[in-house]
């Protein structure tokens, strides 16, 4: 379904993927762990089309997209909620929601299934992204993205600094939309988290796809977690 074939990315001169390949099939969660700075979230830009690559390609649905321009990405039903959320803080709830919908063509019923999901935000539509609380922006962002339609989910960090009750309902949805269909290529810090949501897991190590397991055999070699985690 996705495919990230051999890719190799820099930051102007500095080099952080080094031939990374990974995949990921509808109704699947695909998880990135790695240390810090290990290239995870460079992963997600890249996979989104923010940033160039040097070489490699990145395939969707056995069409090329890597060389075209991250706004075709939504198009195509690629959805990205990056760390920190990025949410446009001055309009409304139902303005962010609402540039979702366009990106996609969607109509209001897309809006409605997400915010059936995200029940709180619907007495908060009026309201502005600023004066939201950090998980009811994180809802939010996942919200905005729900908007879209996505065949594909690139989450980056979404429960990082919530509470457990926000927390759980985040993973919530990540399954409500793996059974719906939807490939998601998740970053997680949390190991516990992670194989209470994923199937399968990419460690990530000085910018390269180390290793790539199911989550029964990381539940069966802890040792993983220590070699690239070093925890």
């Amino acid at each position: 379904m996705l495919q990230v074939n051999q890719i190799e990315v820099a930051y102007d001169r500095v080099q952080v993927l080094f031939g990374l390949s990974l995949s990921v099939e509808r109704g699947e969660i695909l998880c990135l762990l790695g240390r810090n700075g290990a290239g995870k979230t460079t992963t997600l830009k890249s996979i989104m089309g923010l940033l160039p690559l040097r070489l490699g390609s990145i395939v969707l649905d056995n069409e090329t997209i890597s060389g075209q321009p991250a706004s075709s990405r939504p198009a195509k039903g690629i959805a990205y909620v990056p760390q920190g959320r990025r949410l446009f803080t001055e309009l409304s709830v139902q303005q962010n929601m609402e540039i979702g919908l366009m990106a996609s063509g969607a109509g209001p019923e897309t809006r409605e299934y997400a915010l059936s999901l995200f029940p709180q935000l619907e007495q908060r539509l009026k309201q502005r992204a600023e004066t939201l609380s950090g998980g009811e922006q994180q809802m939010l962002a996942m919200a905005r993205a729900i908007c879209i339609k996505p065949q594909v989910l690139l989450l980056d960090e979404p429960t990082e600094g919530l509470q457990p009750s926000m927390i759980s309902l985040i993973h919530d949805v990540i399954i409500e939309m793996k059974n719906q269909g939807v490939a998601i290529v998740l970053v997680e810090h949390h190991v516990d988290a992670v194989i209470s949501v994923a199937d399968r897991v990419t460690f990530i190590d000085h910018g390269m796809d180390a290793e790539t397991v199911n989550v029964t055999a990381l539940q069966q070699r802890p040792e993983l977690i220590r070699t690239y985690l070093g925890v």
